[in-house]
């Protein structure tokens, strides 16, 4: 509601992706759309520009705005997967901050700015390790912060036991006991 971009960090299984999926599912389809951009290794600043260009149109010179005047959130997941350059930047990430330092990037052909609005940052990142890097710190300013870390082993057990609980619950009740050996 802010429109301030929001990351959500934590270990690989946690509910990153979950959470922001059941956030964005929540939205009003008439007010806002919703772009998923799922972030790799190869991953290009192009790649990342030409989507988000795809799903917008000029407003006036310069200013591009989401198709059909609503608001456009825009979820990267696996947000700090590109692979660093000889110079140890990630490109991708650098148009991101880019843009949300001062509301544009360039057009790569007539190399004018464009200012692009009304569109708003979610994204999730696990910890460093695995083809994943640590982002810029000055990168990381510009985010609200969400730590997110496992359930306890007590909350897990109510969690899959109710799942399983829903999967027996039609089998008679020596079956439905074994949900909670599982």
């Amino acid at each position: 509601k802010s429109q301030k971009p929001v990351l959500l960090t934590g270990p690989v299984g946690t509910g990153k992706t979950s959470v922001a999926q059941s956030v964005l599912n929540e939205l009003d389809p008439l007010e806002y759309s919703v772009l998923i951009i799922n972030i790799s290794a190869q991953t290009s600043s192009q790649n990342v520009q030409d989507i988000i260009e795809s799903r917008v149109e000029k407003r006036t010179k310069g200013v591009y705005v989401p198709l059909g005047g609503k608001k456009m959130i825009n979820f990267m997941d696996d947000f700090n997967m590109p692979a660093k350059d000889v110079y140890g930047s990630q490109p991708p990430l650098e148009l991101i901050r880019l843009w949300l330092d001062f509301g544009f990037w360039y057009d790569r052909k007539k190399q004018t700015t464009k200012h692009i609005k009304d569109v708003f940052l979610m994204a999730a990142m696990g910890p460093p390790g695995g083809g994943r890097t640590v982002i810029s710190r000055r990168l990381q300013s510009r985010f609200n912060l969400f730590n997110m870390t496992f359930p306890s082993e007590n909350e897990v057990m109510r969690i899959f036991g109710s799942m399983i609980g829903q999967k027996l619950a039609d089998f008679d009740d020596e079956f439905r006991s074994i949900g909670e050996l599982m």
